[in-house]
């Protein structure tokens, strides 16, 4: 497993269903691409990355497209990491205030 994101995207306002359809089959046969759901609400796809190094790379050749309006990137952080980073900062903290 690589670096793994979601990522949110509005569709051109004037895109055709079918247009729309294809580009969905296209998005889920791209290397890296896990799976593409369309969704209603402020973004019009989710599109699950599992990339070896960096979403970017995935996200910038989609972010080309011509039919992309906007593309948000959300990465997914392991709870485990998480934890990681919250258990370091209070370990500061608590070093800094005497404890």
């Amino acid at each position: 497993m690589g670096v793994r994101a979601y990522l949110l995207v509005d569709v051109a306002d004037d895109m055709e269903q079918q247009e729309f359809i294809t580009t969905l089959r296209e998005l889920e046969e791209m290397p890296g691409v896990d799976f593409v759901d369309p969704v209603i609400g402020s973004r019009d796809m989710v599109i699950m990355v599992d990339a070896p190094v960096t979403v970017e790379a995935i996200a910038s050749k989609i972010r080309a497209k011509k039919w992309v309006k906007d593309l948000e990137i959300l990465r997914i952080v392991s709870m485990f990491e998480r934890h990681r980073v919250s258990k370091r900062e209070l370990l500061k903290a608590l070093s800094r205030s005497g404890v």
